[in-house]
């Protein structure tokens, strides 16, 4: 059970941190800065490969609950980045 939960908590931060990584790579894009666009698109792509992945390999009930851990960080990490933009 404690497993669970600290991989339950991991999906949550890596989706807060993916997150916080596309925000820079679309402030990138738009200040057409292209190799830290790029760089941070290749980036942003292995992360999510690797994070479906590792959701994908559990069970279906504890893949849904991965799924829903990760998409809580992504949207956690979109209130981070537009709260600290707007500041």
């Amino acid at each position: 059970m404690a497993t669970m939960i600290a991989e339950i908590f991991l999906l949550f931060l890596a989706g807060i941190i993916t997150d916080l990584l596309v925000t820079r790579y679309t402030r990138s894009v738009a200040e057409r800065r292209v190799w830290s666009a790029t760089i941070l698109s290749g980036v942003i792509t292995c992360a999510n490969f690797i994070m479906l992945s590792v959701i994908i390999r559990d069970g279906a009930l504890q893949s849904l609950i991965g799924i829903a851990a990760y998409a809580g960080g992504n949207t956690v990490g979109t209130y981070v980045a537009m709260v600290k933009n707007a500041l």
